[in-house]
């Protein structure tokens, strides 16, 4: 369990890609701070790991069809609305070479990973704005939203456009008190395990991008928009990722 405690008593949560590594971490963390979480997966069977978790509902649809993003919106105003958006579905196993890669296998990906996002974000911008009220918006990049992993260029693309996303949601509905920010976690895979091409020298728990998605998503970070958190144990700042391959200076 983790050491940070948020209160989200009485709000409603979606948090997409649910039954992912990171989907799982984010649903339990916000149950557990007492909101009421709608979780959503395309995978009907991962998603039966929530079955007995107090205070969480499940759907299963494919988010980048306009229909099913309306029906989840539906089933949301039905159940009293919608506080936070955590746009966490992603294709993420597709490792192909930008010269090889299929148009249809591209726009799968980019409807996947940037355009379920695009569908649940404006919906639930328009169900704020009318209701008159604000909302958060967590939306899940990664470091190749700004650098290139090898053979992973749609994913990459797609992140660079949830973060340009995020900015332009920012800006204009700010005055709304709708608010939209990222975080950019790196090396999620499970247990906590030694790495070596992040600083701190380990990888990071799904349990911590769940935290920073509390944090972002509540009042203690009212003023971050439009913001990329990278979580990523210092891999952002560091100019080489394998400092072993530095260029030695001639004496």
């Amino acid at each position: 369990m983790s050491a940070v405690t948020f209160d989200y008593t009485g709000e409603r949560v979606l948090v997409t890609g649910a039954a992912g590594l990171i989907g799982r971490a984010l649903v339990h963390r916000f149950a557990d701070a007492g909101a009421g979480v709608l979780a959503v997966d395309v995978d009907a069977d991962g998603l039966k790991v929530f079955d007995a978790v107090q205070g969480v509902a499940t759907m299963a649809g494919d988010l980048a069809r306009e229909d099913v993003a309306d029906a989840v919106f539906a089933g949301l105003v039905q159940d009293g609305g919608l506080d936070v958006l955590v746009n966490n579905a992603a294709m993420t196993e597709v490792r192909t070479p930008l010269i090889d890669i299929s148009a249809g296998l591209w726009d799968a990906v980019i409807a996947a990973n940037l355009r379920s996002a695009y569908l649940l974000s404006v919906r639930a911008a328009r169900l704020w704005r009318d209701a008159g009220r604000g909302g958060a918006i967590v939306n899940l990049s990664s470091p190749g939203g700004s650098r290139a992993h090898e053979d992973q260029s749609a994913y990459d693309v797609t992140k660079a456009g949830i973060e340009a996303l995020s900015r332009a949601i920012a800006v204009e509905l700010g005055g709304l008190g709708i608010r939209a920010n990222c975080i950019a976690p790196a090396s999620v895979v499970g247990e906590i395990r030694p790495a070596t091409d992040l600083p701190t020298g380990r990888t990071t728990a799904p349990e911590e991008v769940a935290d920073a998605a509390l944090y972002l998503a509540s009042p203690a970070a009212a003023q971050l928009n439009g913001h990329v958190l990278h979580l990523d144990g210092g891999l952002h700042a560091r100019l080489r990722t394998d400092p072993a391959q530095e260029q030695q200076r001639d004496s």
